[in-house]
Parts: structure tokens; C-alpha cells; sequence
């Protein structure tokens, strides 16, 4: 019998749009700052380590736990990313900082950051993305991962920094190691930065010559193509995600 393929949509070639997270990107520069989310908030830091979190958020009037899973000092609770001994829509705000890599199970913890986290609260820290393996790392996630897990939970990335420092100038410092490689990361992050600008301008009379696109609207995709190009090799990312308010019935 001579196979017959069944319907399907087949392959699509990928827009920049398609490929952009639905949300406000921030080019070489943090998505946050922190001050601006914990003032007067119950605050919890999973993953908190040495709890450095801690004196900024009570000294804005907030209040402040940490979860490590392993029994540390008197600033911490016993749990995992997973498992978070605390009851539902309890906190404002949660924050993981360099935690998600290190998390094995990501679906379960963002399961977990949506119960815990109070209507409109937000969820805010860094991910690791382009980094190497380092210390036990599992899940280094993507900015698509990154929405992705908050939409199936319920929660919006709302802001998601990126392009300050990228997987080539990281590798490149760990491969140097012990050398002093580090020093000039910035100069080659800057460099990428640069090229990419440059592959941006380049594609705006391209754009207006084979698509007939406007000066207006190449320029806005250049833009887009631009982004995109500094996400796709970033080192990690800073990110925003918010649980939604409680509607009023």
C-alpha cells in the first residue's frame, strides 16, 4: 500500500515576530529593579543562599523569607523549588536568582511559584540560558521557555532583560580560566552588540528593496530582528512574570 500523508499544517518558515516573547525586552539592561517590587511586601527568596535579598527588602518596609533545602541559619525554611512549605497565595512577591537552572523539576516550580504568589503578585529573578554546566545545573531555559512555563500556569512574562553579556564571552572566560579573560568580557559583549546593529542596518534597505516594506515599518522590524539576534546568544536573562489580579465580580 503506498503511504498517504495525513493533513497536517507542515513547515513554516518562522517570523521574527513569531520568535519574540510577547512582552517588554530590555537590551543591556535588567528587566527589574528590585527595590521597585518589594517595598512594604511579604517577600519570599527560594534558592536565597547567603540571604543578601534580605536587608533590602526590611529596610523598604517589607518582610522577608528565604527557602534553601538544605537547614542553614536562622534567615532560611527548609524546602525545595518544588515543594514550598508555604500556604497558598501567601507572598507578593517571589524571587529566584540564578535558581530555575539548578531546579530539576521547572513545570513543578512554577506550579509551585503560582500557588504561593498572591493575585497580581509577581514572580522575579535571573536565569541562566547560554552559561555551561555549572554547580549541579539542570534546566538552563530559554526566553520562549520562559513564557511558555508562565502561560500554562496561569501567569505573564511581562518584562525580560537580555544582551548585556552573551554565551560566546562567557565560554571564552571559562576556557581561558585562570587567565584573566574576564577583564574583557564587556569589550566583547559590546562587540557582539555592535555586529548586531551593524546585521540590523544592513537588513533595513533589503527589507524596503524585496518585501516593499516602508521606511517605517523595515526600520520597526530591524528593531525586532535586533532583539531577537541579542536573546538568541545571551548569557541568561532577568525576567519579570506576574500572577494576574483577582477580577471584582
Amino acid at each position: 500500500m503506498d503511504y498517504q500523508p495525513t493533513e497536517s499544517k507542515g513547515v513554516r518558515k518562522l517570523t521574527v515576530a513569531d520568535q519574540l516573547p510577547d512582552c517588554e525586552i530590555f537590551i543591556n539592561r535588567e528587566a527589574y529593579s528590585l527595590q521597585d517590587y518589594v517595598a512594604n511586601k511579604k517577600v519570599i527568596d527560594i534558592g536565597c543562599g547567603y540571604g543578601h535579598t534580605k536587608k533590602i527588602v526590611e529596610d523598604l518596609g517589607g518582610t522577608w523569607v528565604g527557602v534553601e533545602p538544605f537547614a542553614g541559619g536562622a534567615h532560611t525554611i527548609v524546602g525545595s523549588a518544588e515543594a514550598v512549605p508555604v500556604a497558598d497565595c501567601s507572598y507578593d512577591v517571589v524571587i529566584m536568582n540564578a535558581v530555575l537552572e539548578h531546579v530539576q523539576n521547572v513545570p513543578k516550580t512554577f506550579s509551585e511559584v503560582a500557588r504561593i504568589l498572591k493575585p497580581g503578585g509577581y514572580f522575579i529573578g535571573y536565569v541562566a540560558f547560554m552559561e555551561c554546566f555549572h554547580e549541579i545545573s539542570y534546566s538552563h531555559l530559554s526566553f520562549k521557555a520562559l513564557e511558555y512555563f508562565a502561560e500554562i500556569n496561569g501567569l505573564k512574562l511581562q518584562k525580560l532583560g537580555g544582551g548585556g553579556r552573551f554565551g560566546i564571552d562567557y565560554h571564552l572566560r571559562i576556557l581561558f580560566y585562570p587567565l584573566p579573560f574576564g577583564a574583557i568580557r564587556g569589550v566583547l559583549a559590546t562587540f557582539v552588540r555592535g555586529l548586531l546593529h551593524l546585521k540590523a542596518a544592513f537588513a533595513v534597505p533589503l527589507l524596503m528593496l524585496r518585501k516593499r516594506l516602508s521606511l517605517k515599518s523595515a526600520l520597526a522590524l530591524a528593531s525586532s530582528y535586533f532583539k531577537l539576534e541579542c536573546l538568541r546568544q545571551s548569557v541568561g536573562f532577568s525576567f519579570v512574570i506576574q500572577k494576574p489580579p483577582k477580577i471584582s465580580a
